[in-house]
């Protein structure tokens, strides 16, 4: 965990948790007091990996704060709320996939849920990644198999010889599949259309 955002409108507070954070885990940690502020740090900047949101806010509850950040991010979320508010926050913020940890603050216990968020964060990362990586692989096949059907359809070639043709060309080209795909798809464009 690299970057924590604390979000509290009370500012002792605020500060407890950032050098508790900051000295337990040697990340960076930045403080607002605000909701909307909250959300103007997400919104531009997609490096935060926890957000410890100390309710009530200045201009919100934040609990729709805490649903912002689990709808709209990767980051994990740990929600601080007072023990009369329990019954009717955990609920709906654990089917967001909110971290609850109620008032007062048990050091041992924060510990564990931002180490719980950490290996969360990580193990989603991977899934993310791995993710990216398999739609940018599907992307590529779709392009090579549009420019294999535009060489059976412009050029008369069976899907066989499209084959032997795109890797002959990519080949020669010393590119990549893809790429050599892609170009052949420009040039048919300029020939037949």
């Amino acid at each position: 965990m690299e970057n924590v955002l604390i979000v509290s409108g009370n500012k002792s507070a605020a500060e407890t948790l950032s050098r508790f954070i900051r000295e337990s885990f040697q990340c960076s940690v930045r403080a607002v007091e605000s909701g909307y502020q909250a959300k103007s740090i997400f919104s531009s900047d997609t490096a935060l990996d926890l957000a410890v949101i100390n309710t009530p806010l200045i201009d919100e509850s934040g609990i729709d704060l805490a649903e912002f950040i689990t709808e709209n991010t990767a980051a994990g979320c740990i929600l601080i709320i007072k023990p009369e508010n329990a019954e009717k926050t955990s609920e709906r913020a654990e089917k967001s996939g909110v971290m609850v940890m109620l008032r007062p603050v048990n050091r041992g216990l924060l510990y564990h849920l931002v180490k719980t968020a950490d290996i969360a964060l990580r193990r989603s990362l991977k899934l993310y990644q791995e993710k990216q990586r398999l739609e940018r692989r599907i992307e590529e096949i779709k392009i090579i198999d549009k420019a294999k059907f535009m060489l059976m359809e412009y050029k008369s070639m069976t899907e066989a010889e499209a084959h032997e043709y795109l890797e002959k060309y990519a080949m020669n080209k010393r590119k990549k599949k893809y790429i050599a795909a892609l170009e052949l798809i420009d040039r048919i464009h300029e020939q037949y259309m």
